[in-house]
């Protein structure tokens, strides 16, 4: 009995601590969705791939591979 009150009591105070709010959470996602939209298409899965200068992932290519090192002066 004393184990089925204390549950109780804190299954109330789990409710009650973590209330959401559902529509401003949706709201939020919805707004976030053109963060794909800006980004350029990622090259095939099977494709080489590497990173350029940015940062951006590209189809690899040998003659344009980024020496951070050389650009750097070493």
């Amino acid at each position: 009995m004393q184990f089925s009150i204390i549950t109780i009591l804190s299954l109330v105070a789990v409710a009650f601590a973590a209330p959401i709010s559902i529509p401003s959470r949706v709201d939020d996602l919805t707004s976030r969705q053109d963060i794909t939209a800006r980004q350029a298409p990622a090259p095939p899965t099977e494709a080489s791939a590497m990173s350029d200068a940015n940062g951006n992932v590209v189809a690899f290519d040998s003659t344009g591979v980024y020496q951070a090192a050389t650009a750097a002066g070493q």
